[in-house]
């Protein structure tokens, strides 16, 4: 399905229903908006990840502007002002009242700007192994070294370089060493290898948005910048062996954040994909938050 905000339209899709019967009645289940990971990918990098929910909740998946079914727009509205303001036009537009918003790795980004410049419009926020922006930092290859040895510390510190300017490279190339080498690295969980290659063979790719973004957005803006006009309830979901969001930079994000409303959740034995590896404790946490927004905001 497609809405259009005005200035662009955006692909969307549900999974499970928003209405369910109840003896003689009806009862609106919540809905879960799940923003997915990027830049330059599209929202299969969640749906196949977090589909269980869809037993409990509504889930919202769309694709950024830029990205996947989604108007392609134009550069200069490939940045995270942009993509936040569209997901609070899209939640308007779908009549969602203080919605409760999931954005996953990249994702977390868009969410947590959003949260930022729009600090009274989501329900809560759920940030799932992501940063909230600080892809670059020096723990990242660290990380990287440790689950992956010297070859994937060496491929994730000339990406770093290359981000910066300061390292001639193809980008395909460098792309496609990150993808032999590192991208197996995301899961700590058996059968990721040929999962993983499906995953990428169904997904619609838009290279530009991440060329641009890389180049252009991420030395301009860093979401932590506004992390003090974030007010509302927020869970962070961080595996303790993510590779790509350090669990230390994930600590000093949340530390920033409002400590009345703000809750880590750990998880042991899982790096970046934590829905696949502990999904006994994800899930879980998933679940507990949303019930937790729906005693403080019900439906109308």
């Amino acid at each position: 399905m497609r809405i259009s905000l005005g200035d662009v339209s955006l692909w969307f899709d549900v999974s499970g229903p928003s209405v369910i019967p109840q003896g003689e009645t009806t009862v609106q289940r919540p809905v879960l908006v799940a923003v997915h990971g990027g830049p330059g990918l599209d929202h299969m990098t969640v749906k196949s990840a977090l589909e269980p929910l869809a037993a409990d909740f509504q889930v919202l998946y769309f694709d950024l502007r830029g990205h996947g079914r989604s108007d392609r727009s134009s550069a200069e509205f490939w940045n995270m002002r942009t993509w936040a303001n569209d997901l609070l036009r899209l939640c308007d537009a779908l009549g969602l009242h203080k919605p409760v918003i999931l954005g996953s790795s990249f994702g977390g980004d868009v969410a947590l700007t959003y949260a930022a410049l729009f600090p009274d419009h989501p329900g809560g926020i759920i940030l799932a192994n992501t940063t909230g922006g600080h892809w670059d930092d020096p723990r990242v290859i660290e990380a990287f070294g440790r689950v992956g040895g010297p070859e994937a510390a060496a491929i994730i510190e000339r990406i770093r370089t290359y981000r910066r300017g300061s390292y001639a490279a193809d980008a395909e190339d460098l792309q496609a060493e990150f993808t032999r080498v590192c991208y197996p690295l995301y899961s700590a969980t058996p059968g990721w290898a040929d999962e993983s290659r499906q995953f990428l063979a169904r997904m619609i790719r838009n290279p530009d948005v991440a060329a641009h973004y890389n180049s252009h957005e991420i030395s301009s803006f860093d979401p932590w910048s506004l992390l003090g006009a974030v007010g509302g309830p927020s869970v962070v979901l961080a595996g303790v062996d993510d590779p790509v969001c350090p669990l230390p930079v994930v600590e000093e994000l949340t530390s920033q954040l409002p400590a009345d409303t703000t809750h880590l959740v750990r998880l042991p034995g899982a790096r970046h994909t934590i829905f696949r590896d502990r999904p006994d404790l994800a899930f879980p946490a998933v679940k507990t938050f949303v019930a937790q927004i729906g005693e403080s905001h019900p439906a109308s």
